[in-house]
């Protein structure tokens, strides 16, 4: 997959910009602040209509306008041209075509227009509660396989509405009827993370190895809050666990509760590992997250690198080159190159206040 060009207008900061991609390897240069994440997050929506940074979709809409518009167009693997049209409005309605079709579910479009995005805040993912942790791993299965987006929508519709029930302190008649979908949706995504979890912990070992040259072994642990093996134990658990989640007002157990673990020498990296290492662990996690994708959908993501390279040592920095498919294209930010003599192999843009030059 390879975007060609982006039209944007009144996106952020951006009032209007046109850029057309001619090489694989693309690099927004300037200060702080001028509008480089805001392209990249652009970019990024264009597939899974979420923005990674921190606001999430807050502001996407330039100050004083009413909507912002994006216009995509991509290549993919097969050499076909495809089109993305975007607005969001203020009001936070969207608009997304493909193609000149109007999408209107969002599983129909998740996965066609695949990105990884690297940047500071994945500290998080290791750092912080499981949330984060469980928001990026919903994505990342929703993007590679519809029965998990499907399930995912079915759990979260059951869920909010017991607890609307638990709230209300409906009868245990009226809880059992969500409870039976909650089940049904909860045993599947169970079994989608207990197949897909180990999948990701394989590459993520090999990426983190072949990125730093140590010997350490990196992987991920799946942390269910329940072992669901069937529907009929989490119905029973459901029912003996009534009587708290109608004092809390909300279900406690379920595949909503889940984590997942980073590992090194088997020993939870949080605290064990270093700075370095963590910051090698979340790397590596993101091209772990790049082979998954592209191995689930036949088809090569783009990858959006915000002001991280700069951040790697020599040798994370060497290999990290190394382990990119030459196929792949890749978009990145700095206030700098991420090294000395590397303008040539870059397709440089200046950034400075919302305008973009080729430089």
């Amino acid at each position: 997959m390879r975007l060609l060009s982006l039209n944007l207008e009144d996106f952020r900061n951006v009032a209007n910009a046109s850029l057309t991609f001619t090489g694989d390897r693309v690099f927004f240069l300037g200060p702080n602040g001028q509008g480089k994440t805001n392209l990249l997050e652009a970019i990024g929506l264009a597939g899974s209509l979420r923005s990674f940074r921190k606001s999430g979709m807050d502001g996407l809409v330039r100050e004083g306008q009413s909507r912002s518009q994006s216009f995509y167009r991509f290549l993919d693997d097969n050499g076909d041209e495809r089109e993305v049209f975007l607005s969001f409005r203020s009001k936070g309605e969207k608009i997304l075509e493909v193609d000149g079709e109007r999408i209107n579910r969002l599983g129909e479009h998740l996965g066609q227009f695949p990105a990884v995005t690297l940047s500071s805040r994945d500290f998080r993912l290791i750092r912080e509660g499981p949330a984060d942790r469980r928001k990026w791993l919903d994505l990342l299965l929703s993007s590679s396989s519809l029965e998990y987006f499907n399930h995912l929508q079915g759990y979260t519709r059951a869920l909010r509405e017991r607890n609307a029930l638990l709230k209300r302190e409906a009868t245990d008649g009226e809880l059992l009827a969500f409870e039976q979908s909650l089940a049904t949706h909860a045993v599947r995504l169970y079994s989608l993370r207990l197949s897909a979890i180990p999948e990701i912990s394989k590459s993520l070992t090999r990426s983190y190895l072949s990125l730093t040259d140590e010997s350490e072994k990196a992987g991920l642990a799946y942390d269910p809050d329940l072992s669901l093996d069937s529907t009929e134990k989490y119905l029973q658990k459901l029912a003996d666990e009534r009587p708290r989640d109608r004092i809390m007002g909300s279900t406690r157990k379920g595949p909503h509760r889940d984590d997942f673990l980073f590992r090194l020498q088997n020993r939870d990296a949080r605290t064990y590992a270093s700075e370095g290492q963590q910051r090698g662990l979340v790397l590596a996690l993101r091209l772990a997250e790049f082979s998954y994708l592209r191995q689930a959908l036949g088809r090569i993501p783009l990858l959006l690198a915000d002001d991280v390279l700069g951040e790697l040592d020599h040798l994370r920095k060497a290999n990290f080159r190394k382990l990119l498919p030459p196929e792949a294209q890749v978009f990145a930010t700095g206030t700098a190159y991420p090294s000395e003599n590397e303008s040539a192999i870059w397709e440089t843009f200046q950034v400075a206040e919302g305008t973009f030059t080729l430089a």
